[in-house]
């Protein structure tokens, strides 16, 4: 298991493991049919695309997606950013420099793809289930997601504490599944929720992992570009990271603190 303090680990393990209870009591009776998603929130009014225009190397889409979004792209609610995302200009870039096999016509709906793609859980799933399918892709997304929302969330002043029912629940949905799949102990015969639990505290784990990975590119960024242009960067780079940082992030303060690394100092 990866190095983490101590505190932390007993707070989450803690709480994990409450809820492995809970799971195996709510076992009984039928499971809650309905799952808690993570809040989407519809980034990209276009219904259509037009054909992908010809190619072009990122530093000319760079400039273009610059030249066609003047101004402060940082500004309330990232208005302009939300309006460059949902561009022709970025959605041709994306289809050349982040192709996917599922068709998609908005930002929305290649972010839904990206950032549930298979290939960002399974070598993380595999060693931790063995055997993961679709399903368990799928549900490791949304518990990933969320807990993802949450520490933003905190970023922001925000209580943890305040999402802890809204976790429970999804753990509690989603946790049915994965735990007679991969967590019965066939000599008992019966759930190991303890086992379960530790799955929980290493998911949260890899996706604190992934937003420490992505919190520490933006400084090096920021060295060589303006925080206008670094943002921009940011968005050819890595669209999967925008879409969360439109999702979550809601002060352009609080942002600016994140991308100048100081929640990770």
């Amino acid at each position: 298991m990866r190095f983490f303090q101590c505190e932390r680990f007993f707070n989450r393990l803690q709480v994990c493991l409450f809820l492995a209870i809970s799971l195996f009591l709510a076992c009984q009776s039928s499971p809650d049919p309905s799952v808690l998603e993570p809040e989407r929130e519809n980034i990209d009014p276009e219904d259509s695309i037009e054909p992908i225009a010809s190619q072009a190397t990122p530093e000319e889409t760079f400039e273009q997606l610059k030249s066609e979004n003047p101004g402060n792209i940082l500004d309330e609610n990232f208005k302009t950013l939300r309006r460059l995302v949902a561009s022709k200009t970025y959605l041709d870039f994306l289809r050349r420099n982040h192709p996917l096999e599922d068709q998609y016509q908005t930002f929305d709906g290649f972010w839904e793809i990206a950032a549930s793609h298979p290939s960002r859980y399974l070598p993380f799933l595999k060693e931790q289930l063995g055997n993961p399918d679709e399903e368990d892709v799928a549900d490791a997304h949304l518990l990933a997601a969320y807990h993802r929302h949450v520490i933003t969330r905190e970023y922001h002043g925000e209580d943890r504490d305040l999402f802890q029912d809204a976790w429970t629940k999804l753990i509690r949905d989603l946790g049915v599944n994965i735990m007679f799949k991969h967590f019965v102990d066939d000599k008992r015969n019966a759930l190991n929720g303890a086992h379960f639990a530790f799955f929980i505290v290493e998911i949260m784990l890899y996706v604190e992992e992934i937003e420490r990975t992505d919190a520490a590119r933006a400084p090096e960024l920021l060295a060589k570009h303006s925080e206008q242009d670094a943002l921009i960067w940011i968005a050819l780079e890595n669209p999967v990271l925008i879409g969360y940082i439109l999702k979550d992030f809601t002060d352009v303060q609080v942002f600016l603190k994140w991308m100048r690394g100081e929640f990770h100092q």
